[in-house]
């Protein structure tokens, strides 16, 4: 969403600078799209940053990237901009939240071998969801979880990675998920399952 949104960004704000050129080009282009097409992600972002250095207007840039959103997600911006006027030292009033299951049961799995899933959660409150940091047991990884406030409505995925490496037997690794949901503020998820040694291959012959 973020680089969608520079992208955005990137072909709009073109008017409120100078535009791109090739050195010795002559007359610089005035619509950098096509330009800009080929770039990877990465690469657009920096086009974009060194744009800003060169002056051009982030309120302009803000406001043409918020046209390009419709209704709905222009409320969200709206939400999201009342979010940094906070006190960040305040703490963050409270809203509710339906993780879609609070363990992932896996069955039994082999030792040394790698468990991929997710779970999702929905702000089902009235207030921005914020997810301010994370703490695992063994080595359970949370791979991506939402950086941005989860607005009213919204439903998006908490991706974890389990390594069975030298955890023969039942396992039930936890996740702590510190945010500003009610009651606690928090919310503990498991994974539940038991991992089998691995057999090792015997050689046959000298």
């Amino acid at each position: 969403m973020k680089i969608f949104t520079c992208f955005l960004a990137l072909a709009c704000c073109f008017a409120a600078t100078t535009a791109f050129a090739q050195p010795g080009a002559g007359t610089p282009q005035q619509d950098i799209r096509t330009a800009v097409r080929e770039l990877s992600a990465e690469q657009k972002l920096k086009v974009l940053d060194y744009m800003r250095y060169l002056g051009i207007s982030v309120e302009k840039e803000t406001q043409q990237g918020y046209e390009q959103l419709n209704n709905d997600k222009r409320a969200r911006v709206l939400q999201y901009i009342g979010i940094q006027k906070q006190d960040p030292d305040a703490p963050l009033p409270l809203t509710s939240v339906q993780w879609n299951r609070d363990t992932i049961h896996f069955g039994s799995i082999e030792e040394n071998s790698v468990l991929l899933d997710s779970f999702t959660v929905t702000n089902t409150g009235y207030k921005p969801y914020v997810i301010k940091d994370i703490k695992t047991s063994c080595d359970c990884t949370v791979l991506s979880y939402p950086i941005f406030p989860l607005m009213p409505g919204e439903t998006t995925a908490l991706r974890i990675e389990f390594d069975s490496r030298s955890k023969v037997g039942p396992t039930q690794p936890g996740i702590i998920i510190y945010d500003n949901s009610s009651p606690n503020g928090r919310n503990i998820l498991y994974l539940n399952g038991e991992v089998y040694a691995r057999k090792e291959v015997k050689k046959i012959g000298g």
